[in-house]
């Protein structure tokens, strides 16, 4: 039985996400006892993400240069993350207490990251769903997504509808009679929830 190890979940995640997650690593392995000497130090750690924020703020509104400079910035800070995995894979040595105390999602799921259920209802109006998910304790947000047709086989089939900090959303918009899928995870205190099984739903 391989043993189970941290995993570089986190590069296709959006830049907000990406910060939301980094912060709660950095918090995580602030006064670790398991993890006392990191391969980068946490300063370059927080100075990374600061950098990141900063140029994605920058990037809002700006032309090409500084969004080639929140590019840059967000290679830098993940390339730094990569690095602090792979220093947690190295000290753990497949330790579930310990890799689940850095904050990074592990290949094998653990009771601090549960999979969602998730239950699909008509919305207000034609058109409309009500997602609603079970609760998790010390979660920041949620995040909802959707794709049309067949389950997607990979990430790319999949659209954002937006995140909540209550376990239930409602998206409006679709067509009657259209088949849709959807999914949910969550951000928590202790990493981000892998995506739930897919629940499909005809739209009424």
């Amino acid at each position: 039985m391989k043993k189970p190890r941290v995993r570089i979940d986190f590069i296709p995640l959006s830049i907000p996400e990406k910060i939301i997650f980094y912060r709660n690593i950095i918090a995580k392995l602030t006064a670790n006892l398991f993890f006392t000497t990191p391969y980068i130090s946490l300063a370059d750690a927080i100075l990374a993400i600061n950098n990141l924020e900063a140029s994605a703020l920058a990037a809002a509104d700006g032309g090409h240069t500084l969004k080639s400079i929140m590019r840059d910035m967000e290679e830098i800070a993940d390339n730094t993350f990569r690095i602090l995995a792979h220093y947690v894979n190295q000290l753990a040595d497949g330790d579930v207490t310990k890799m689940a105390s850095s904050g990074f999602n592990q290949s094998q799921d653990s009771s601090a990251q549960p999979k969602e259920i998730l239950t699909a209802n008509n919305g207000t109006h034609s058109g409309d769903v009500r997602l609603v998910t079970k609760a998790i304790k010390k979660t920041g947000v949620y995040k909802w997504q959707s794709s049309k047709g067949p389950i997607p086989t990979d990430e790319s089939g999949w659209n954002d509808e937006g995140m909540s900090t209550q376990a239930h959303y409602e998206i409006s918009g679709f067509t009657p009679g259209e088949l849709v899928n959807f999914r949910v995870c969550a951000f928590t205190a202790d990493g981000i929830t892998e995506w739930c099984v897919p629940v499909s739903k005809i739209i009424i």
